[in-house]
């Protein structure tokens, strides 16, 4: 593509003319003051990339950040680039070349693709803030697509703010280099749009005076049968009931998805709250049979026998419900 009317997106950044694109690595270092590699090194560091790692990097440019990730693989983990640009082939395949597990596809990656297998981490570094949205839609697909069940994907890029608030040089470096998509993608929640598109389990790292994110989300599946039910007796709410977990008035159903988030879908009145102790354990049980965890500060070693037996699975805490749940996300 070598003129603006070449382009699928005339107004988008994405598709570099070819001066450009031959001279990639330094526009970023003059944009970036010269802190660019840097700033990348550190932000693939904190990636936490394991020795056997397939990674795809999306829109992969020149190659200069799928070189300073393999640093971190051993032979069997394997980095996918995937560009549509010629020039950047060539320069990724020329700095690439002394790493066996690392290899190149031509391929558009605002179209749908499929490739024959899936991957533990994607990364996609200032590209996708260069689609119309709709687009930007069928990119997370083909990124949910392609990452394994818990699988981890990185968007560094633009964070949310307003350029109003913007100090002089940065405002200045944004608004007369970015194409104007980035105007819009500022202004959108992304965790938010991650989450519609079953993402989840979110970690924030921010650079250049946060006006830059790199954004860790992990896919979660969004069939509903994988979905773990847990059991919380309550009677405000917000607190887990402090004694028998059969008194308590009403059971709160949380639902866990792939053990990375957990919302509230139900709440069912105790109708045993006031039945004799020896007798009310099966009976709340039979209240919440479709769940197989069970959150309460206490249980009697009857009940605990009994709930184990019928494959529930139980854990102790006191106090605040969120906490709890946090908890029991970071143990499993």
């Amino acid at each position: 593509m070598n003129s603006k009317t070449d382009k699928i997106y005339p107004d988008s950044g994405v598709e570099l003319e070819p001066s450009t694109a031959k001279n990639y690595d330094k526009v970023m270092n003059i944009a970036s003051l010269g802190l660019y590699r840097g700033f990348i090194s550190r932000a693939i560091k904190t990636m936490d990339i394991k020795r056997g790692d397939k990674i795809l990097d999306l829109g992969c440019g020149t190659g200069r950040n799928a070189c300073i990730m393999a640093k971190y693989l051993s032979d069997n983990g394997k980095i996918t680039g995937m560009d549509i640009s010629s020039i950047m082939e060539r320069q990724f395949n020329k700095k690439c070349a002394k790493h066996q597990n690392i290899k190149f596809i031509r391929q558009r990656i605002d179209l749908p693709f499929s490739l024959s297998k899936q991957f533990d981490k994607i990364f996609i570094s200032f590209v996708i803030h260069g689609f119309p949205h709709k687009v930007r839609q069928t990119v997370l697909k083909n990124i949910y697509t392609h990452l394994k069940p818990g699988g981890t994907f990185f968007m560094l890029d633009f964070a949310e703010f307003k350029m109003s608030h913007m100090p002089p040089l940065y405002y200045f470096i944004f608004k007369n280099i970015e194409c104007k998509y980035a105007f819009d993608f500022i202004e959108r929640d992304w965790k938010q749009i991650l989450e519609s598109n079953n993402f989840a389990g979110f970690e924030e790292f921010f650079f250049f005076k946060n006006y830059v994110r790199l954004l860790k989300a992990k896919k979660i599946n969004s069939n509903k049968e994988d979905r773990v039910k847990i059991a919380i007796p309550t009677n405000d709410g917000i607190n887990i009931f402090p004694k028998m977990f059969g008194m308590a008035e009403y059971m709160f159903i949380y639902e866990i998805e792939n053990g990375t988030k957990f919302r509230i879908i139900e709440k069912r009145n105790n109708p045993f709250a006031e039945t004799m102790q020896h007798l009310k354990t099966l009976d709340v049980y039979e209240l919440i049979n479709d769940c197989s965890i069970i959150i309460s500060a206490y249980i009697g070693k009857k009940g605990i026998a009994r709930l184990q037996e019928r494959g529930m699975k139980l854990f102790i805490r006191k106090g605040n419900i969120q906490k709890a749940l946090i908890e029991w996300i970071k143990d499993h």
